[in-house]
């Protein structure tokens, strides 16, 4: 598939928590190296051609990502929706380790990385030589297990629901999971069971906040 092309960005859609103008030309380098433009209205994308049109976001997730003011999305994965992912015991989605990595990561400054737990062997070497060198912008310390609440985010049903979750990784398994106490309704209000397949797409909203967008891929017939 062709690489897409970037829309105009602003640095001030980045999280304020950014601490260094090298953080921000990092953050937005690798953020533009996930992330697809929103569509052309449908009036302009029947104007153009099969290339220009064809990029792959769902209507749903481009509605709702300008509607909160976002500049541009990216698609984190697909993935079969588990029992455990829609269970009120345990009351998380889940997301495998490599995705985290290499699909949310990259677009987080250091202080997200920190607080979602995602921090790596580099993040710390880096950390200890900015102390050694007095510099500022340092990466916080790493929390373990339960003391770790995780990164705070907006999470979306393709209908438009939103809530605060968390994100953070596990310390065992090094997978990351989105928790709190709004999933279990997050959970209702996606209409999400066991065996479907989902679209998961994250973006930063008009103030910089990284919010997530997951529903099915399949359109569902819903009575309300």
């Amino acid at each position: 598939m062709a690489p897409h092309s970037l829309l105009p960005f602003s640095f001030s859609l980045l999280s304020p928590a950014t601490s260094s103008k090298t953080e921000i030309l990092e953050t937005f380098d690798l953020i533009s190296k996930l992330s697809a433009p929103l569509p052309l209205p449908k009036q302009a994308a029947a104007a153009a051609d099969d290339e220009t049109k064809g990029e792959d976001m769902p209507e749903w997730v481009a509605k709702l990502t300008v509607d909160k003011g976002a500049a541009l999305a990216w698609k984190v994965m697909e993935k079969e929706i588990y029992a455990s992912d829609v269970s009120d015991q345990q009351n998380r989605f889940l997301i495998r380790k490599q995705i985290a990595e290499d699909r949310i990561r990259p677009a987080m400054t250091g202080d997200e990385i920190a607080a979602a737990n995602l921090m790596s062997g580099d993040d710390f070497i880096t950390s200890k030589r900015r102390r050694l060198a007095g510099g500022a912008g340092e990466i916080g310390e790493r929390k373990e297990g339960r003391e770790h609440g995780g990164l705070p985010v907006i999470v979306y049903t393709r209908y438009g629901w939103g809530c605060l979750l968390y994100l953070t990784r596990w310390d065992a398994s090094k997978a990351s999971v989105l928790k709190g106490g709004n999933y279990r309704e997050f959970h209702h209000r996606s209409f999400l069971a066991a065996g479907d397949l989902v679209e998961m797409w994250a973006f930063r909203d008009g103030h910089g906040k990284l919010c997530f967008i997951i529903g099915n891929k399949i359109d569902l017939d819903i009575s309300l």
